[in-house]
């Protein structure tokens, strides 16, 4: 018999780019990009319930973020998206505790969009990575990255995936809160092509070969413009090397900045006079992750998606 109600949990983890560099403009409006992403301990989590034989919507609920309920969340999309794609009708109800600070840099959304897709692929037995890739690009263009194993360049708009290996790193994070400090994507590139226009010259193609990493490659060529336009954020980097990180940079199109530092005793101590001589941030440590949630094959909730989570035969 086949169950009315099939609950799965995993963690969304967030992200950073250690690197983003940022190539022309192409026609479909996206950039060419080459960046070096890994996924990071701070996690939301996200439960997905499926009825199967039951036609219905997909809904979206985030307790203590009402304005990130329904339609537009990014794990609507992608639930969406994959029905689209399997070509199913189930109802599907998502629930997302949010840890992750929203309109950060650090793919919070992205992160819910590709655990929906991994638990409902779990729940629909779903092997067709095919399938899966092109419902998590139809969603966003760090979507696939957060789909696949773990720390990697991408390339493209994001989709090209090539495995990095990135010894762990302790991070700390500095969150500004004003909602004036938000930065859209859109704005950040846009603000780029405007800087490049006016230094004139044409913008130099990426390059094909993804060297190891180390410190000295941290870069974001979007953190120029963004930095001139909040200077505060520059202040952030400047703080966060003055306790000892051996870089800081944004992350993605921000307005979060964070610091690399030698163990997590530096980072914490780091993070202590970051809170103390800042106001309106939010500050978080955190470290890499080589993998992420749910390449164990959703064991356990820990490890990602569990179908064995719940199983119900209750009417919802």
């Amino acid at each position: 018999m086949r169950p009315r109600e099939l609950v799965l949990r995993g963690r969304a983890p967030a992200k950073v780019n250690l690197v983003l560099r940022v190539g022309p403009r192409r026609p479909d409006g996206y950039h060419d990009l080459e960046t070096l992403m890994v996924p990071l301990d701070l996690a939301d989590e996200v439960v997905v319930r499926v009825a199967p034989g039951r036609a219905g919507p997909v809904t979206c609920r985030v307790p203590n973020r009402p304005e990130l309920d329904g339609p537009r969340n990014l794990a609507v999309r992608a639930a969406e998206a994959f029905r689209r794609h399997v070509g199913v009708e189930d109802r599907i109800d998502l629930t997302i505790e949010k840890r992750i600070p929203v309109t950060a840099g650090l793919g919070g959304g992205s992160s819910d969009a590709a655990s929906v897709l991994r638990g409902l692929a779990t729940a629909y037995q779903v092997r067709n990575q095919a399938a899966l890739a092109a419902a998590a690009l139809e969603v966003g263009s760090d979507v696939p990255f957060v789909l696949g194993r773990g720390a990697a360049w991408a390339t493209g708009r994001g989709e090209e995936l090539t495995p990095a290996r990135v010894p762990t790193l302790h991070l700390v994070l500095v969150y500004p809160t004003d909602p004036a400090m938000a930065i859209r994507a859109g704005d950040a590139y846009a603000w780029l092509d405007a800087a490049r226009q006016r230094q004139g010259g044409a913008v130099s193609p990426l390059g094909s070969s993804h060297p190891a990493w180390e410190p000295s490659l941290a870069r974001n060529d979007l953190e120029g413009p963004c930095f001139e336009r909040y200077p505060d954020l520059r202040s952030v980097a400047g703080r966060l090397v003055g306790e000892g990180a051996t870089a800081a940079i944004m992350s993605g199109s921000g307005p979060t900045v964070f610091g690399m530092f030698s163990d997590r005793a530096a980072a914490c101590r780091a993070a202590a006079g970051a809170q103390e001589a800042g106001s309106g941030i939010e500050v978080y440590v955190a470290r890499t992750l080589q993998r992420h949630p749910g390449v164990s094959r959703w064991k356990s909730p820990k490890s990602g998606f569990s179908p064995s989570a719940k199983r119900s035969s209750k009417r919802t």
